[in-house]
């Protein structure tokens, strides 16, 4: 029996409710037996840019998924080359995984239509299932003719890879619109962001003084 495993990435810099609602939505729509979240050590498109060490950034995921018992957070791109490639992290995990385990990719319309920008993308999308959430609105038919082009068949509620036989399903479940980088701003500027973090990611920001400056 497949296990199937959700993989959400990101630089989660911090983490927020975003990411954790759209991490247990997965979950809850494709009926996901477990979820990874996985920090990027170094994301490709943000090499140039200042970011909170990788050991603050696990030590509030893990503070983040305390009473969520179907998210679990690993820290695997810390072993693999820099800068983190999702191809990378999807190989390290089928290698290190039992045979039946099944991955799902979780990932936004947005960067799904980037998608032939990643590195080996044809290799990703051939180790990969993908989880595509869309906002309502004509982003969806964009992403419809994309994957027609990507040479995937839609059948009932997914859409099938005829040579792959991978699937990407999509869904314009509601999730809510918070940022990390609206959040660093707010604590610069001492507003609250009592509703966009955990209590306990929140008092972790504070105690190491992060996004002071």
């Amino acid at each position: 029996m497949s296990h199937k495993v959700g993989v959400l990435g990101g630089t989660f810099d911090p983490i927020h409710y975003g990411h954790l609602e759209l991490a247990e939505a997965a979950g809850r729509l494709f009926d996901l037996d477990e979820i990874i979240l996985i920090p990027a050590a170094v994301p490709p498109h943000k090499q140039h840019r200042q970011i909170t060490s990788f050991s603050h950034r696990i030590a509030m995921l893990n503070l983040a998924v305390q009473r969520r018992t179907a998210l679990h957070v690993s820290s695997i791109e810390k072993l693999l080359p820099v800068p983190s490639y999702t191809i990378e992290t999807l190989q390290y995990l089928r290698i290190h995984s039992v045979e039946s385990m099944n991955l799902y990719f979780i990932t936004g319309a947005d960067a799904f239509l980037e998608i032939e920008s990643w590195k080996q993308y044809k290799d990703v999308l051939s180790i990969s299932n993908f989880l595509v959430f869309t906002r309502k609105g004509n982003k969806t038919e964009k992403l419809y003719n994309f994957l027609n082009q990507l040479g995937y068949q839609q059948r009932a509620d997914s859409w099938i890879n005829r040579n792959t036989k991978r699937s990407v399903h999509t869904s314009s479940y509601s999730l809510p619109s918070i940022s990390s980088s609206n959040i660093r701003k707010r604590i610069r500027r001492g507003k609250t962001v009592i509703d966009m973090i955990p209590d306990a990611v929140y008092r972790y920001i504070v105690t190491n003084e992060l996004y002071d400056r």
